[in-house]
């Protein structure tokens, strides 16, 4: 039997159990109330200034909290890159504060790596497995003359479309709401990227001006590839533990502790070999300092890669050799 009825089959059953429709309404409803928070309080607060003015006077305000030096090293580093991202933009005459539609698209993408399209992954993963062993329908699914091997992939290959499907909805869902707000036009504005933080130090040696529509994409495509790493390990989570429940409340905890160690133990350096630290991708092509020195967009795309083929490689062997029907 080709793979292909198969995954479509797993599509059929991801949209019966009404999860994906759910993704869709809760994509809507975060971004919806975003811009209109965001809409109104650029509406409150906007300044009559010059930007070259506001931004100015934010460098000036940040240095004299570094020079103070009362706040963790972490946020310390940020903020010196932070004055020297702006020190750049005002070096060159360019407003690092305009907003357009496509541009809130890519911050979209960067904001929902942290942590947003991780947890709808989640969502399909947890259960593509091990729903049916809690329906009971496990050992119908055996029965039929199909190698377990194929049946696991299939159900693999309709998890990445539904995570890629999700993705992709949840920018144009953005770049609606977002042109709406703030215009449709914009996709060729140039956009500078490719800052980085060497050794503590700003590196403006990469930086470059691509198309916007060039960097959405890109950025896009990091937060694609994080999201499905975080669902190719939760569809191993799916196979080891049979409870839907147990294998989303372990994802739920491995990305939570994702976000908080960094910051509550800064100087472990192994934890950059962890998953959950490196999935950031956008924010780190952005330039934004890495959680732990040494880290690197593509040291952070080789370990979610690793991370990821490890885990779909122990998912097809535990699925192929236990004993499913006990």
């Amino acid at each position: 039997m080709r793979v292909l009825p198969l995954v479509e089959n797993e599509m059929l059953k991801l949209w019966k159990r009404r999860r994906f429709r759910l993704v869709l309404l809760i994509l809507v409803g975060l971004i919806g109330t975003i811009v209109f928070a965001q809409v109104q309080g650029r509406e409150k607060f906007r300044s009559k200034k010059d930007w070259r003015i506001d931004t100015q006077e934010r460098v000036a305000r940040m240095r004299n909290w570094v020079r103070q030096g009362r706040m963790p090293d972490t946020q310390k580093n940020w903020m010196q890159f932070e004055i020297s991202r702006l020190q750049y933009h005002l070096d060159r005459n360019i407003d690092p504060e305009a907003v357009s539609g496509p541009l809130f698209t890519r911050g979209f993408a960067n904001a929902a790596s942290y942590l947003l399209l991780h947890l709808l992954a989640i969502v399909f993963a947890a259960d593509v497995v091990s729903s049916e062993f809690s329906q009971g329908t496990i050992k119908l699914l055996l029965t039929r003359p199909i190698s377990r091997s194929r049946v696991l992939g299939s159900k693999l290959v309709a998890l990445l479309l539904a995570i890629g499907l999700t993705v992709l909805i949840g920018g144009c869902v953005a770049y609606l709401f977002g042109g709406l707000a703030y215009g449709f036009r914009g996709w060729g504005v140039p956009i500078l990227t490719g800052f980085r933080q060497t050794a503590g130090t700003f590196d403006a040696s990469g930086v470059r001006a691509v198309p916007l529509w060039e960097d959405v994409i890109a950025v896009f495509g990091l937060a694609w590839f994080a999201a499905a790493a975080v669902g190719a390990i939760g569809f191993l989570a799916s196979v080891l533990l049979r409870s839907t429940a147990a294998s989303m409340g372990t994802m739920f905890a491995a990305l939570i502790l994702g976000t908080i160690l960094p910051r509550l133990a800064p100087t472990w350096a192994f934890q950059k070999y962890l998953f959950p630290t490196n999935l950031p991708l956008p924010d780190y092509y952005s330039g934004s300092p890495p959680p732990i020195s040494g880290m690197t967009l593509e040291f952070s795309v080789i370990t979610l890669a690793v991370w990821a083929l490890a885990a779909v490689a122990l998912a097809f062997v535990v699925f192929t050799r236990r004993d499913v029907l006990a």
